[in-house]
């Protein structure tokens, strides 16, 4: 990196002095002028841009985790509000169809380094199979362009997070995510309390009618969207901060606050219990497992007595509305279950492709227009795929979970259980379009499988870097 760093110097330095020079002569000019100088004096900007995109996509590592933050921040964040029919391209479709473009550029060139020098484990290949059969299933779906996209970009994903971890370093990888989530987290922050049009969301009330109900929704347009990526990033932060360098716990410092309160703003239940699940897990397994297995069942067992004799009393203190309904109906997910199974019993087999929940459940008279996808991970898998799909989706997880054992790999369990927790009540990450979620969910499985990449006789001739390990104290 040091040879690299005079020549961002060379870069900056004019750009300085041509903004300068820009500010002083645009005093005297009408608008249009100004606006024609203002972009002639980004161009040097632009430049610099290009010239991080592209060293970024060749596998310089510095300004590869730079932009690989920049493009998960882009994908994930929403700056703008349109109406729920238009589907043009504007500045923030193209800026995230430009992120996903770049994300596949940079995993092809990886992976034509990487074949024939890089030996991928045969877990690999289990999710690399699974994604194959999400494309497969798209192929039939409701709508095959949009399932096709979402379904090749997830499997882009995947690709993406494995080139992080294994050529970035798994630690980059980590702190990757983390600065992208600090991002979303403070960014939503603040258009919460200074724009909220972007930053609360709105729902029907019967009191009210439409309008704001007080909940964060952030820069990801969803309540839940914001709640998954505060409760994500809490997690990695507080699991990894041991394995973390000095920027990394920086970053870790700053992000556990932002996080908290996007999780309580937000108010997302079903991540703030994967998220105690998750660190509770952590906790549990990273050493004298034992005596904690036994003090987790006393609390299981007593909380379950609790639930039978005053189950009406705490499902009300935990609703939002008070009603002991909204908890044991999962909050009306119950009547979609139910509905999803009912559909899925008349194609078991095949289901109805990916992701075309989000075309036939709002048309179900049993539901409600924005029942967009099953409310949970298994069932939306169910839905698209069939038991074929399900049953490879938990084999996969299976496999994953027993090398996680093998590998000592508590943090990633802990990941990985939070996944299937949340997945009791949300289809995230299989619930549509590509985002965070389903990077961040890649991400954990290829925080798994990196370890088990291992360079051909042919590459360590050459001295090609292999994977780059994590330190000792992140498997105990």
């Amino acid at each position: 990196m040091t040879s690299t760093r005079p020549g961002i110097v060379y870069f900056v330095l004019p750009f300085g002095l041509l903004c300068a020079a820009a500010a002083v002569a645009a005093m005297p000019l009408v608008e249009d002028d100004m606006t024609a100088l203002g972009l002639l004096a980004l161009t040097p900007a632009a430049l610099i841009g290009f010239y991080a995109v592209a060293q970024g996509a060749l596998g310089e590592r510095h300004f590869g985790a730079v932009m690989a933050v920049v493009y998960i921040f882009v994908a994930a964040a929403i700056f703008r509000i349109r109406d729920y029919d238009d589907k043009s391209i504007d500045f923030q479709v193209a800026g995230k169809l430009g992120s996903f473009a770049m994300i596949l550029a940079t995993t092809a060139l990886f992976y034509s380094f990487a074949i024939g020098r890089l030996r991928f484990p045969r877990l690999f290949f289990v999710w690399l199979a699974f994604f194959a059969a999400l494309m497969g299933c798209a192929l039939y779906a409701v709508k095959v362009p949009f399932a096709l996209t979402c379904a090749l970009l997830f499997l882009t994903c995947y690709l993406y997070a494995i080139y992080l971890s294994v050529w970035l370093s798994r630690r980059v990888a980590v702190q990757v995510m983390m600065c992208a989530a600090l991002l979303l987290c403070a960014g939503s922050i603040f258009v919460y309390f200074a724009i909220p049009s972007i930053g609360v969301m709105q729902a029907w009330t019967a009191e009210g009618g439409f309008g704001e109900i007080g909940r964060m929704k952030g820069l990801t347009g969803s309540a839940n969207g914001i709640g998954f990526i505060a409760a994500f990033g809490a997690a990695m932060a507080i699991l990894y901060y041991r394995s973390l360098d000095v920027f990394g716990r920086s970053v870790a410092l700053a992000l556990i606050p932002s996080a908290l309160i996007c999780l309580v703003l937000s108010n997302n239940r079903s991540s703030m219990m994967a998220l105690a699940a998750a660190l509770w897990v952590g906790y549990v397994f990273r050493r004298n497992a034992a005596p904690k297995i036994l003090l987790t069942v006393t609390i299981g067992m007593v909380v379950a007595a609790a639930l039978v004799f005053f189950s009406d009393e705490i499902f009300a203190l935990l609703s939002r509305s008070g009603r002991a309904e909204e908890i044991t109906s999962a909050t009306g997910r119950s009547a979609i279950w139910s509905v999803v199974l009912d559909m899925w019993a008349e194609r078991p087999f095949t289901g109805y492709g990916y992701t075309s929940a989000l075309a036939i459940l709002p048309l179900d008279p049993r539901l409600f227009h924005v029942a967009a996808h099953a409310h949970n991970m298994y069932l939306e898998l169910l839905f698209a795929g069939g038991i074929a799909l399900l049953a490879l989706f938990l084999y996969a997880l299976w496999q994953t979970f027993r090398q996680a054992h093998r590998l000592g790999a508590v943090n990633e369990a802990a990941l990985l259980v939070f996944f299937m927790l949340r997945g009791m009540t949300e289809a995230t990450p299989f619930s549509g379009m590509v985002g965070y979620a389903s990077i961040a969910f890649a991400l954990t499985l290829a925080l798994v499988i990196a370890p088990l990449v291992q360079p051909r006789v042919a590459a360590a001739r050459l001295n090609v870097p292999g994977p780059a390990p994590m330190p000792r104290e992140l498997y105990p």
